[in-house]
């Protein structure tokens, strides 16, 4: 029994999982003499050309640098940072004897044992308890040594006693300010605002995807060959450097506030547990339009309104160590003329300080999607909100209004007031069409609750019903008034805040000092002597800020609007009524006055409206540059204009028309926004190429609503693959059973995937026993619907984290590719065995997971990785004699070596990762025959490495740094497609523009030099 226990003791742990295949576990672990000869034995076949003799100096070498350093005790250990590579720096030694090939051996040897040496001790059943003196010790002698420094005068950086006080008081501050969000319409015309819980109310939006790289997937292989929408959450989580694009009240600043406040707290979930370590700078670059210039990281306080002071070079030595997450938000807050000194300073940072993460929130339409790409920055775009979406938001705005409430007659009320509206924006397409952000949400429920369920049905009536609500029922209602020592009506309080809009908006300002406010109203309030007599300025001031609901104080001595929406409203009607047609029709080009535009359209009289429409086109046809999008906004602007002579109407609509069709997604995107107007004018599918056809179903798509899906409908025997994309696509924004049986059900959908990405849909699958290929994208699990059916032939499951038993697969029998991505539960394979599964994509998954059972996949084919498989040392661990003809090793594969790729001859297509698979490619003595070869971050590429691949077709390189130019691929006479797609520096087409057959794709941003030896037809756009 004693021996048992003691046993147990000594068993070890997993370890840190450095390694994939730990050498000879404890309670015996091995020494470094031993570690170098067996993981030697290991790298053999990488350095198979290399004579016996000069292998074994190279492992001798290694013996030796073990030998002269000593024994490795945890201490060592320890004060290397338990970090592989700085132990080997210390351990290394000259070795001068040995040859290139043979020194490249020792150096890759050396780091492998230094890793193994590490992964012993994290290993072993003390570490926990070491690892925590250890800590404890560093803490202590870190605290005097900063006391020794504080006594001696020298300044404290961030981990100081003051630096590391001073960290928490911020964070405790910044928790504080932004735990509560204001939730329009709980509360209103009382003295505080309503506001809930961030943590509780923040709802998870959904942002545009990014284009995979996955293998032999460019197009209908795989489901993720085109973007899907992603969860923010899940687009933040690998990267440092974000671009995040929104229309106004989509939720920009809400996510930038809910950043900062799990920063502070450093309660991030498991995708963002590796933010918890970063301090929050949440910058509002609304604050800093005036001449005086950006703030320096040690004004970052100061200038967000933060009353506190930090230690002398705090904020920089955080954002130096990459800690810093800086949350810059509203670039399009920035006027015009001061927008190239932001960017300026953006990369002033970057460039000073490329370790700290970075957030940034636009407007589309204020920069390029590609702005700020070459500096490594992803863009996404805030979708708006689906079915499921609204739902959850309209549920969490009546329980925060059953939270505000008292009597439980009122709670009852909101109980009938939820389920009424939740059923009426699914089922009414003006209400649906209104809700797609936060804000219009918002607005909805707090008018469907102040007028008993009875809604407007347009989007001028809705703000006016707003505003109507929030300037005097309230109020009045509740039997609150002068309360200032003012009683405005609303005609007055309108007057004036129309005013202070539209001068605001004149001035490309989002927020304005408060004397300057008082000061104009002070003007304004001569020809308002019955308001003046009630007060003066600053009283009818706080009347405004406190009583209005509208305007608020985002920081002391500034005032802006509670939504720019309804700046944007006010300031139309003040430019009607002003006549000032002609400088909205100058500045209809600027994004920031989009919103202004059309709802002018809707404040102005019958024959105003047809001026500044006809005005508008007349401007379009002098001002080309701005050709398309003043006649897009023209049309988008007659939803607003319920009368309207109809010579004008057909006008707008015949320049409209000479814009159809729509050839890409993007110019779909700009169509939809004219809304029910622009169905009339789609054609197809006569006669439209497979792009363009593709773009007619995404824009019907995005308006939406019956007429829509008739649209659609008429495109559901297409089979082309752009076309069937854009047919599932599509179904997310309907009802699912409508869809299902309107297009689905008469779609062969061909080579494409059908998406399903909410129960509704799974509920209608049994309505669709035609499809061959679903993708299924969150926690669906596997619905009986598919399992049932005789017909599927390829299965992709993304993003389940509840999925588990993959034993209904058994049931699957003509299941040809299957496909895991981030269903992190999956812990057995078993299931699997005897299906026909010709290719398999295992990716995002425990690295636990056993890849024993493929070997009883006898018609495997296919096979990609993108996690590391247990016991997986290199491709000649793989356990399958099958004869592949695709591999992939995908970044968390990288680990992999390519020591047995011969054994598969017919191999046609290889995706490696890292500079060290990529090198141990270019070593392999015999060359694989591939037609296809993806390289993904090699930050140290040869592209003279790759002219031996003979029989290459196509090259993809993905966030690849090249050592050398693209000469080398002139002598590659099947290449015909070549990808760069995030690929840093300057990369010179010059080379290739005599190559005639081949065509190459760019992504957005890369910096490029001799593109202009190309013609359009070879030189293409990535999907960014």
């Amino acid at each position: 029994m004693v021996s048992a226990v003691a046993k147990s003791m000594l068993r070890p742990s997993p370890g840190a999982g450095l390694v994939a295949d730990p050498v000879r576990p404890l309670p015996k672990p091995a020494d470094p003499q031993k570690l170098a000869r067996v993981l030697g034995g290991r790298l053999a076949a990488g350095y198979a050309s290399l004579p016996e003799h000069e292998r074994l100096a190279a492992v001798t070498a290694v013996q030796d640098t073990f030998a002269a350093a000593g024994e490795l005790t945890p201490d060592r250990l320890f004060a290397a940072d338990l970090d592989p590579g700085r132990l080997a720096d210390a351990l290394r030694r000259p070795v001068h004897d040995l040859a290139d090939r043979s020194q490249s051996l020792y150096e890759e040897l050396l780091r492998l044992c230094c890793a193994h040496a590490v992964e012993q001790l994290t290993a072993h059943p003390a570490f926990a308890a070491r690892a925590a003196v250890e800590q404890t010790r560093r803490t202590g002698a870190l605290l005097r040594e900063r006391e020794a420094a504080l006594s001696s005068g020298v300044p404290g950086p961030a981990r100081s006693p003051e630096g590391l006080a001073f960290e928490q008081r911020y964070a405790g501050f910044v928790a504080r300010t932004h735990s509560r969000l204001e939730l329009f319409g709980v509360t209103l015309g009382g003295r505080r605002r309503a506001e809930w819980p961030l943590d509780t109310a923040y709802l998870s939006l959904a942002v545009s995807g990014e284009t995979r790289f996955t293998p032999h997937g460019e197009g209908p292989g795989v489901p993720d060959g085109s973007p899907t929408p992603v969860k923010v959450e899940q687009a933040l989580s690998d990267r440092r450097r974000l671009l995040l694009r929104g229309p106004a009240g989509s939720g920009k600043s809400t996510l930038m506030q809910w950043l900062a406040l799990n920063a502070a707290r450093q309660t991030f979930g498991p995708e963002l547990a590796h933010w918890n370590t970063c301090v929050p700078f949440v910058l509002r670059l609304r604050s800093f339009n005036t001449p005086d210039g950006l703030p320096l990281p040690e004004d970052f306080l100061s200038a967000s309104g933060v009353p506190l002071r930090a230690p002398q070079g705090w904020a920089e030595e955080l954002l130096a160590a990459g800690r810093a997450l800086v949350l810059v938000d509203g670039v399009d807050e920035v006027p015009p003329r001061l927008r190239a000194r932001t960017e300026q300073w953006l990369r002033s940072l970057l460039t000073a300080f490329p370790q700290a993460r970075y957030v940034v929130t636009t407007r589309p339409s204020a920069v390029p999607e590609d702005w700020l790409a070459s500096q490594g920055f992803t863009a996404h775009t805030l979708l708006p909100m689906e079915r499921e979406d609204i739902r959850a938001f309209v549920r969490h705005w009546h329980d925060a209004a059953r939270q505000e409430c008292a009597p439980d007659g009122e709670r009852e009320l909101l109980d009938r007031y939820e389920a009424s509206l939740s059923q009426a924006v699914t089922t009414r397409r003006d209400l649906g069409r209104l809700a797609t952000n936060p804000l219009m949400c918002a607005l909805l429920c707090a008018l469907h609750r102040d007028r008993h369920m009875h809604l407007p049905r347009a989007r001028k009536e809705l703000y006016d019903a707003a505003l109507d609500m929030l300037l005097v029922r309230r109020d009045t209602e509740r039997e609150i008034s002068s309360v200032e020592g003012a009683v405005l009506s609303r005609e007055e309080q309108t007057a004036l805040l129309q005013r202070l809009a539209y001068w605001m908006i004149r001035n490309g300002q989002v927020e304005a000092a408060r004397d300057e406010v008082a000061a104009m109203l002070d003007e304004w309030l001569t020809v308002m002597p019955q308001v003046r007599r009630q007060g003066d300025a600053e009283q009818v001031f706080a009347h405004l800020l406190i009583r209005s609901g509208l305007l608020r104080e985002p920081v002391p001595g500034y005032v802006d609007f509670v939504h720019r929406t309804f700046q944007d409203h006010l300031g139309a009607k003040a430019a009607v009524e002003a006549r000032d047609f002609g400088v909205l029709v100058r500045n209809a080009h600027d994004d920031q006055w989009d919103d202004v535009v059309r709802m002018a359209v809707g404040h102005a009289r019958v024959d105003e409206r047809g001026r500044l429409l006809r005005q508008l086109l007349r401007r379009a046809d002098k001002v080309r540059r701005h050709r398309h999008r003043l006649v897009l906004l023209a049309a988008a602007s007659l939803e607003h204009a319920p009368e309207l002579d109809p010579v004008v109407r057909r006008e707008v609509e015949a320049r409209a028309a000479e814009l159809m069709p729509p050839r890409t997604p993007e110019e779909a995107a700009e169509l939809a926004k004219v809304g029910e107007l622009v169905l009339e004018l789609l054609p197809g599918p006569e006669g439209l190429d497979a792009e363009t056809a593709g773009a007619v179903v995404r824009t019907a798509a995005l308006v939406g609503g019956p007429a829509a899906l008739a649209v659609i409908a008429r495109f559901r025997e297409d089979t082309r693959f752009r076309v069937t994309y854009q047919l599932s696509f599509g179904w997310r924004f309907f009802d699912a059973q409508e869809y299902a049986d309107a297009v689905l059900a008469g779609a062969s959908l061909a080579e494409s995937f059908l998406h399903v990405v909410s129960p509704a849909q799974v509920r209608a699958l049994d309505r669709l026993p035609h499809i061959e290929r679903f993708h299924l994208k969150g926690n669906l699990g596997v619905p009986e619907a598919i399992v049932r059916s005789d017909r599927v032939r390829r299965l992709f499951f993304n993003d389940d984290d509840a999925l588990e038993d993959l034993s209904p697969l058994s049931r699957m029998a003509r299941l040809e590719l299957l496909g895991l991505d981030g269903c992190p539960r999956v812990r057995d394979l078993s299931s699997l065995a005897g299906l026909p599964i010709e290719r398999l994509h295992l990716h995002h998954l425990s690295s636990g997971l056993s890849l024993a059972p493929i070997g009883r996949l006898t018609n495997l084919r296919m096979l990609s990785l993108d996690y590391g498989p247990r016991g997986i040392r290199s491709v000649a661990d793989i356990p399958t004699d099958r004869a592949l003809t695709g591999l992939g090793l995908s970044p968390r594969a990288a680990h992999i070596r390519l020591d047995g790729l011969g054994r598969w001859p017919r191999l046609d297509w290889l995706t490696v990762s890292g500079a060290a698979q990529s090198e141990q490619l270019a070593r392999l003595e015999e060359v694989p025959d591939i037609g296809m070869l993806q390289i993904l971050n090699d930050d140290r590429l040869d592209p003279r490495t790759l002219a031996r691949h003979r029989q290459l077709a196509e090259l993809s390189l993905y966030a690849c740094e090249l050592t050398a130019q693209l000469d080398a691929l002139k002598d590659l006479p099947e290449l015909r497609r070549l990808s760069l797609s995030r690929c840093s520096g300057t990369i010179d087409l010059t080379p290739l523009a005599g190559q005639e057959h081949l065509t190459i794709h760019i992504s957005p941003g890369t910096d490029l030099r001799g593109a202009d030896l190309l013609p359009p037809e070879r030189l293409k756009l990535l999907p960014s």
